[in-house]
């Protein structure tokens, strides 16, 4: 595993502009999840390269439920062989966890007593019963950019594509 350096940057200091790929689960990491997880991503992110270059990338735990791999690509673009390289790392840490950070069906919400999660099948159950409202705070875990996951990852439910079951 590559050494750590103070070139590998966080997350809070990449600019806008990097790309991001949000991987989540349903379930919340323990506090023992959550250190491995960020050991193991920056151990990834010091070692992530494209075409022999290295990447300036940061791997980020938020909320206890979201693994976040970013990337500026201004400096160096993540490949295809690099993406692949990201999913390999994404699928070592569901077998080191025993989940699935994968699910696109997952849908995760704000409540007063934490992040709570249902099926994208059962948001409309969840609206009829109150349990969700257009109002209610989700994770819009499409964000494409640093700058969309600072201001755009926790928006009303009525703003994100489950908008069709209100």
């Amino acid at each position: 595993m590559p050494t750590l350096s103070a070139e590998i940057p966080a997350l809070d200091l990449l600019p806008a502009h990097a790309r991001v790929w949000v991987y989540k689960s349903a379930v919340a990491f323990t506090p023992a999840e959550v250190a491995m997880l960020r050991m193991r991503g920056a151990g990834f992110a010091a070692g992530w390269a494209a075409h022999g270059a290295q990447l300036a990338a940061a791997v980020a735990v938020m909320h206890d439920h979201f693994v976040v791999l970013a990337v500026d690509e201004h400096q160096a673009a993540a490949s295809g062989c690099s993406i692949d390289s990201s999913v390999q790392f994404i699928q070592q840490m569901e077998r080191a966890l025993g989940r699935t950070l994968t699910d696109r069906m997952v849908v995760l919400y704000q409540t007063d007593e934490g992040v709570r999660a249902c099926r994208a099948t059962e948001v409309e159950v969840y609206l009829k019963s109150g349990t969700l409202t257009p109002d209610t705070l989700v994770f819009n875990d499409l964000v494409a950019t640093v700058g969309d996951l600072r201001d755009r990852f926790q928006v009303p439910l009525k703003e994100t594509w489950l908008v069709r079951y209100c």
